[in-house]
This record gives structure tokens, sequence and C-alpha cells, in this order.
């Protein structure tokens, strides 16, 4: 809607029937109100838009650092599970060691036996064929058989 040539009309009446002053007045706020809307606002616009990008980009990197401590966390998880079951391997490894070793004594107390008494049988043997011998030099020299005996 557009104000019609009355309303112009009483504008002109009213501005020449004001003093001075006032019109000088009047033409400095419409000049403020002119700068204000030209250059302060928009640039007062700017500076808001501005921090609502830098409060956008702050947001994402806030998601973006709770996903990687969200991913550090599951690392950090599986990495202790998988600690866990070397430690439990290591402990079954341990036992298993532990178990041949005692195996192992048991072996070499078995084959010192077997030692021990393979000694035995090699002197029970090397002592019956020293009698054997003897025995046999003795029948050669006829101090021993059925005729006579020593």
């Amino acid at each position: 809607m557009e104000p019609t040539g009355d309303f112009w009309a009483g504008v002109g009446t009213g501005i020449a029937d004001s003093p001075g002053w006032m019109v000088v007045g009047a033409l400095l706020v419409i000049g403020v109100l002119f700068v204000v809307a030209k250059y302060i606002y928009p640039g007062h616009k700017e500076i808001k838009m501005r921090e609502l990008d830098i409060r956008q980009m702050e947001a994402e990197n806030a998601r973006a650092q709770v996903e990687s401590n969200r991913a550090l966390a599951e690392q950090t998880r599986s990495a202790g599970a998988k600690v866990d079951a070397l430690v439990i391997q290591n402990a079954e490894l341990a036992a298993g060691m532990e178990e041949s070793k005692t195996r192992s004594r048991g072996m070499g107390e078995d084959v010192s036996h077997v030692r021990e008494t393979a000694d035995h049988i090699r002197d029970t043997t090397d002592h019956t064929a020293e009698k054997v011998d003897e025995i046999h030099s003795l029948i050669r020299q006829g101090r021993f058989g059925p005729e006579g005996t020593d």
C-alpha cells in the first residue's frame, strides 16, 4: 500500500512548520538509522553467523572426539581381553612344563635304577665269567673233576 498525495503534503507542511534544529535532528536520526541498517546490522549478522558456524564446528569436533574415544575404549577392551587370554594360555603352558619336568625327573630316576640294575647284572656276569674261567682252568689242570676235588 502506497501513501497518498495528502500524506506527503502533510509531511511537507509538518517539516516546513518545524524549527530547523528539529529537521536537522530528524535527518540525523534517519541518517544514523540508515547507517545502522546498511552497515552495522549486516556486519553484526555476519558475526553472529560466524559464531554459529564456529559452534557447529565445535559440536562436530566434540562428536568426532567422542567417537574417537569410543573406538579407543573398544580397542583397549579388546587388547585387555587378548592379554587376559594370553595370561591364561601362559599359565596353562607353565603348568604343562611343570608336569613335563616332574615326568622327566621320574624318567631320570627310572633310568638311574635301570643303570644300577644293569651295573649289577654286568658285575654278576663278569663275576660268573671269572668263575667259569677258573673252573675251566682247574679242569684242564686235572684238579677238578670226577676223580677228585680240591
